[in-house]
């Protein structure tokens, strides 16, 4: 009667539940990746956002206040 728990069966056992956790691991890795990859975009792109906001804002109170000062 053969052994259902060799040294052989016990290497594959161990082989394959190696593999789907690092497999899972690797998923998990993933999700985690984009998650942060994704909040980091946003982030800088808002702040871009903001300075070029500001900068047309300065900008458009150069631009406002030179006219007067022609005038005057």
């Amino acid at each position: 009667m053969k052994q259902i728990l060799s040294e052989k069966n016990l290497v594959v056992i161990l082989f394959v539940m190696v593999l789907i956790t690092f497999s899972l691991a690797q998923e998990d890795s993933k999700k985690i990746e984009k998650m942060y990859s994704g909040g980091t975009t946003v982030t800088a792109s808002s702040i871009l956002n903001k300075a070029d906001n500001s900068k047309i804002k300065e900008s458009s109170l150069n631009f406002s206040a030179f006219p007067s000062k022609i005038a005057q």
